[in-house]
């Protein structure tokens, strides 16, 4: 199996699973039973002092080739699809409940506990863009975890 690295200060919790190619930065803070797939990218942070590591919550799953950077908080129980970018400026948009959730550099984003974070695309604004049909990748919530999700991230947890 390829390797994964675990980097100086980072906290990994309890029955925690980490797939292949899996990078968690330095003082990211990894909560009890997540799941990293092969991929995962954990941003760190060691400057400076005072800023905020990337917290994952317990019970998370983040999916293959995602992303997470600059101090983001991933909620309890939130499952992210493969290919999530996050970063704690982000903008988040909440299909759900019909909001945007946004991160500032003094109080980053929050993905809020039990959500379902897809990758989507969002229409880029001005002349040329709409002209040549350009968008912008972005992050969706798309739903609240349900028993259906459970099923689809159960295996991992069989696995342990």
């Amino acid at each position: 199996m390829p390797p994964s690295f675990v980097n100086i200060g980072a906290w990994i919790g309890d029955d925690v699973m980490v797939d292949s190619h899996v990078l968690v930065g330095s003082c990211a803070q990894i909560g009890d039973r997540v799941h990293l797939a092969a991929g995962v990218q954990i941003g760190g942070v060691l400057e400076p002092p005072g800023a905020r590591p990337v917290i994952v919550e317990d019970d998370a799953f983040i999916g293959a080739n995602s992303g997470l950077f600059e101090g983001l908080l991933i909620g309890r129980g939130a499952v992210l699809g493969a290919g999530v970018i996050l970063t704690g400026t982000s903008r988040l948009f909440d299909l759900v409940r019909e909001r945007v959730l946004e991160g500032t550099p003094q109080e980053p984003l929050a993905v809020p506990p039990g959500s379902v974070v897809i990758p989507g695309v969002r229409q880029l604004d001005g002349p040329f863009a709409r002209r040549h049909g350009l968008g912008g990748s972005t992050a969706l919530i798309v739903k609240d975890r349900d028993p259906g999700t459970d099923a689809r991230v159960a295996l991992e947890a069989a696995l342990r």
